[in-house]
């Protein structure tokens, strides 16, 4: 990666409330934006009031899915203006994230399951 690039989320999503995934999206669309750009990312989690694991999912979890190595992903993408609480959700949001792309096709079968047991 030649640069590196700072994505601050207050500025992407707009303010400092960061529950949807919608946003979380938006996140995610710059820093993959980013790295075809090769450039390395250093997200900044400053200006944040209200964070969900949803958002991290859409924003962070799905770069777990198969398009980026994890290897690469610890090498090219860093959080700065994280808190411990923040840092703690983001890292169960990424072990869930790894989880969930390691064996997708259960996971996604057993929701069906749970989805199909709730309509009858």
């Amino acid at each position: 990666m030649a640069d590196r690039v700072t994505l601050r989320i207050f500025n992407i999503v707009g303010g400092p409330v960061w529950v949807s995934t919608d946003d979380g999206q938006k996140v995610f669309d710059k820093i993959v934006a980013a790295f075809k750009a090769n450039r390395a990312v250093e997200l900044s989690f400053a200006n944040r009031e209200n964070l969900i694991t949803a958002f991290l999912n859409a924003a962070i979890g799905q770069l777990y899915g198969g398009q980026y190595d994890e290897a690469f992903l610890q090498q090219h993408l860093t959080f700065t203006d994280i808190s411990d609480d923040d840092h703690a959700m983001l890292g169960r949001a990424i072990e869930n994230a790894k989880r969930y792309f390691a064996n997708q096709q259960a996971y996604d079968q057993t929701w069906q399951e749970v989805i199909d047991e709730d309509e009858e």
